[in-house]
This record gives structure tokens, C-alpha cells and sequence, in this order.
């Protein structure tokens, strides 16, 4: 079995107004904004990491249980209550939960699609930061 070493992923990010941010991520630009802004959000990109990831590890493992998936459609939805974001009592600041919707077209029965999703979430990077604690570090530094 092959032994895979740790990596260091980094994005870097610079503010473009108060409220849209430039992000690089390896050759790629992101550009995120408020909800309802000229961009996608931070929230909205975390569920759009977790529908992209759910994509690509589950055609993984598909490959891996031996079949082929013809079409994977991923529908997420958030619940977010933004009263702590905004600066009053709430209980806190990030989803109140997250559901997805995975709809799979594969020739396999749906005892093998629920042992499928079963081995997506436990190898989907995205799905498990949201569903664990990760050690998080915040510093600041005078520009």
C-alpha cells in the first residue's frame, strides 16, 4: 500500500473592497463577495467545496467497488441563521446544519449505493472538516 506524506495546501487572499476578496489558489483566482453580492460567498464556496468533493470521491470510490457512475448531480443546502455574523446573540456564527442530496445514475442496486456513500463520506476531505473539529490558528500581523 502506498504511504502518502502530508501536504501543505495554501490559498492567499486580498481584499478588493469591504466586501470582495481576491483568492489565489495555486494558478487559480477565486473571487469571493457577500451573500447576494457580485460573487459567490465564503459560505456558499464551503458548500460548493463539499459538492465538488462528494463528486470527485465518489467517482473514486466507484472506480475502486467497480462500477461507473453515469451521472452524479449534488444538490447542498445550509441553514444559517446570520445573528452572530451580524454582530448580535446567536448560537453561533457558522451552518446550523448542512444536508446533501446525491443523486447517482450507476447500474448497481441501492444496498451498494448506500455502502458507496458510506466510504464517500469517510474519504471526502471537505465533508469530514465539516463534520469534525479541526485545529484552527488565526493570527494577526501589522501590515
Amino acid at each position: 500500500m502506498a504511504k502518502y506524506k502530508d501536504l501543505e495546501i495554501k490559498v492567499v487572499g486580498k481584499a478588493i473592497s469591504p466586501t470582495k476578496t481576491l483568492i489565489k489558489a495555486g494558478e487559480y483566482e477565486i473571487t469571493m463577495d457577500k451573500l447576494g453580492g457580485e460573487a459567490p460567498s465564503p459560505i456558499e464556496y464551503v458548500l460548493a467545496a463539499l459538492v465538488g468533493c462528494i463528486n470527485i470521491v465518489g467517482h473514486m470510490v466507484a472506480k475502486d467497488m467497480g462500477f461507473e457512475i453515469r451521472n452524479l448531480e449534488v444538490e447542498v443546502v445550509g441553514i444559517f441563521n446570520p445573528a452572530k455574523f451580524m454582530g448580535q446573540n446567536g448560537d453561533r456564527a457558522g451552518f446550523k446544519s448542512i444536508k446533501a442530496i446525491v443523486k447517482v445514475d450507476a447500474d448497481v442496486d441501492e444496498e451498494t449505493l448506500k455502502k458507496w456513500l458510506e466510504k464517500v463520506e469517510e474519504r471526502c476531505p471537505v465533508s469530514d472538516n465539516l463534520v469534525n473539529p479541526t485545529p484552527t490558528e488565526v493570527i494577526v500581523k501589522k501590515a
